[in-house]
């Protein structure tokens, strides 16, 4: 199954914002409860490589994440909700604010999108949107 990522950065208001696409091969599956989870790896192979797990229930979005950065945070609109990253530089704290969030899915795909403002530390580093979409192979 394809997996397109669109990653929306905008550090300061005024500025142009970074736009980051990638296209990754990975699974979806839809769990009874409702939760439908989407799992990838980017930089496959290498000593950079991150398996990533997205696990989306009605309202909120966890999104865990295994490799050189790793940890496991929860999106959840109108909330602060912080957690720890584990990077070879040592541990910091991440906090993001959601902003908002949905999910849809079709026949043959899908799209979880959300955005959020992201502290690490003490240092605000802007509003970021994110867009995963899937298609199912034929």
């Amino acid at each position: 199954m394809k997996i397109h990522i669109q990653s929306v950065i905008q550090q300061e208001a005024g500025q142009e914002p970074e736009v980051i696409e990638q296209d990754l091969v990975g699974k979806f599956e839809a769990k009874a409860n409702g939760e439908w989870t989407l799992k990838y790896k980017e930089h496959e192979g290498t000593v950079e490589e991150v398996f990533t797990s997205v696990r989306s229930h009605q309202d909120h979005v966890t999104i865990s994440r295994q490799g050189p950065v790793s940890y496991r945070q929860t999106y959840w609109p109108g909330k602060k909700v912080e957690s720890i990253v584990h990077t070879p530089a040592g541990k910091t704290e991440m906090e993001v604010k959601t902003l908002s969030y949905r999910r849809g899915r079709a026949e043959t795909g899908g799209e979880i999108a959300f955005s959020f403002e992201l502290t690490m530390g003490t240092q605000e580093l802007g509003k970021y949107q994110l867009s995963l979409k899937w298609m199912e192979d034929e």
